[in-house]
């Protein structure tokens, strides 16, 4: 009797396990390591200043469990980005897409602290731009922690035959990409805002800090939603 060819969920293979397992192997060794991070990202996430103490004691560009944090980071959010391609725009799942997408957000965040470092050299003044630099990395983690359970939950692995055949059981699944990108607006605004207080507050002119959130946040948003939005299908398709 021949074999009968089962359809496989894309968004639930092994590899998507060992990176969840990566991730959470990374937090649980920062967390033996390091445990004051915890409190750290937690202080710093509900407070629109750091404060110059944890500046000076407690972050540290150079600090491997802070690169690890941001690395992690980076990997859930390349995975909620690669469970939103291959359920929205319908891209070809692979493990290479994923890689693709943790690449580009590896050498964003790269290229984003490199130009905050860059605009506090060629104006010779701070600015608040060091706190700026700390409170992008901290807000990087917070939203790549918030992630990892939503990925997890779009990541459950169902029957495919059966959620064609009732497509109801796709629901969680929508609601989860809802409340995923509901978590990256949230804190990207925030990140947005935080910026302004932060420029104001060290004295730079509305102007100035305006012209840095074109430049280098909001410009670079627009052009990456403006290349999303060409892979989306057709708005009668559903989800």
């Amino acid at each position: 009797m021949p074999e009968t060819l089962r359809a496989t969920d894309p968004l639930a293979g092994d590899w998507i396990l060992l990176v969840m397992l990566a991730a959470l192997g990374m937090l649980g060794w920062i967390n033996l390591v390091s445990p004051k991070k915890w409190r750290l990202l937690t202080r710093s996430f509900f407070s629109f200043r750091l404060g110059r103490q944890s500046l000076r004691d407690e972050l540290d560009l150079q600090d491997r469990t802070l690169i690890g944090l941001a690395v992690m980071a980076s990997a859930a959010l390349a995975l909620f980005g690669y469970q939103f391609t291959v359920l929205v725009a319908h891209l070809p799942p692979g493990i290479g897409l994923w890689a693709k997408l943790f690449g580009s957000f590896l050498l964003l965040l790269v290229i984003q602290v490199l130009l905050v470092r860059l605009a506090g050299r060629l104006f010779g003044v701070d600015g608040g731009l060091s706190e700026y630099l700390y409170t992008l990395l901290l807000l990087h983690v917070a939203l790549g922690v918030a992630l990892l359970p939503v990925t997890a939950s779009i990541a459950w692995p169902h029957d495919v035959t059966t959620s064609i055949a009732r497509p109801d059981e796709m629901l969680w699944r929508t609601w989860g990409l809802r409340i995923g990108l509901g978590l990256v607006v949230l804190v990207t605004a925030f990140r947005w805002i935080r910026a302004a207080v932060l420029g104001l507050g060290e004295g730079v002119p509305l102007r100035y800090v305006f012209i840095y959130l074109c430049a280098l946040e909001i410009l670079p948003v627009a052009l990456a939603c403006q290349q999303a939005l060409r892979y989306l299908p057709d708005p009668s398709h559903p989800l």
